[in-house]
């Protein structure tokens, strides 16, 4: 069966292993590109959100508009062509959503305060987009891959005045998670081998740092154990 997949992000990275021309934050762009699909190929059955760039630094390191430049392509801009994509495959009654999120959306890594939360926010808006389509006949999956070796890495945005007194939060990095590369194009095939299936998962990790995952997550379990005690005097009134 034929399908028809709308690849954002095609430049580089992912969406170039994976190859629409578009740029996710112009709403004219993205209606030209989901209007073209749909007039030359009849629908758009499978839309590959790939577009994102890296933000570097803490909070207090980047300016706010660098924050909100962040937000705006890998939260908003993901959010507008999913927009636009949507009543098509409802109409239809089928469709495959999937949208890169990163490891740095289940691990908080330091200094890179502005990626992370952008991509903490790919997961909340792709699990609740997941349970809010579902009964529509659309699938939703969310891409969380490890580090890989793309032109991502060369875009990053370095804060213009770094701040010394956050160096050493560096020293954590190396036991935070398993920075080896991961195979890119491994990665592409094994992401289109679930596209456009009715049983896809919500969630693919790709490349390394899986098991480094497991063990902040686990951590978290912990924490919520330790405080559980307090958590309960939160729950009824005495």
């Amino acid at each position: 069966m034929t399908r028809t997949v709308l690849i954002t992000g095609s430049r580089s990275g992912f969406g170039a292993a994976l190859a629409a021309p578009l740029d996710v934050t112009d709403p004219a762009s993205i209606a030209e590109a989901v209007a073209v699909a749909e007039q030359r190929f009849g629908s758009v059955d499978v839309l590959v959100n790939a577009a994102g760039f890296v933000v570097q630094g803490t909070v207090e390191e980047i300016t706010l508009d660098a924050l909100r430049d962040q937000l705006e392509t890998n939260v908003v801009g993901t959010a507008a062509v999913i927009h636009a994509i949507l009543p098509g495959m409802r109409a239809r009654g089928n469709g495959h959503i999937i949208t890169f999120s990163s490891g740095a959306g289940l691990v908080g890594i330091p200094r890179m305060d502005a990626y992370a939360a952008s991509k903490f926010a790919v997961e909340g808006l792709s699990e609740s987009l997941a349970r809010s389509v579902a009964h529509l006949g659309i699938e939703v999956t969310i891409i969380e891959p490890g580090v890989f070796e793309t032109e991502l890495g060369s875009s990053v945005v370095t804060p213009a005045s770094p701040i010394e007194a956050y160096d050493p939060a560096a020293a954590q990095l190396p036991d935070l998670y398993d920075w080896t590369p991961g195979d890119l194009g491994a990665a592409a095939r094994a992401v289109e081998s679930i596209a456009g299936r009715p049983d896809a998962p919500l969630r693919l990790y790709v490349g390394h740092g899986l098991d480094e995952v497991r063990r902040h997550y686990g951590d978290r379990l912990k924490s919520w154990e330790r405080t559980a005690q307090i958590t309960a005097t939160t729950t009824s009134a005495p």
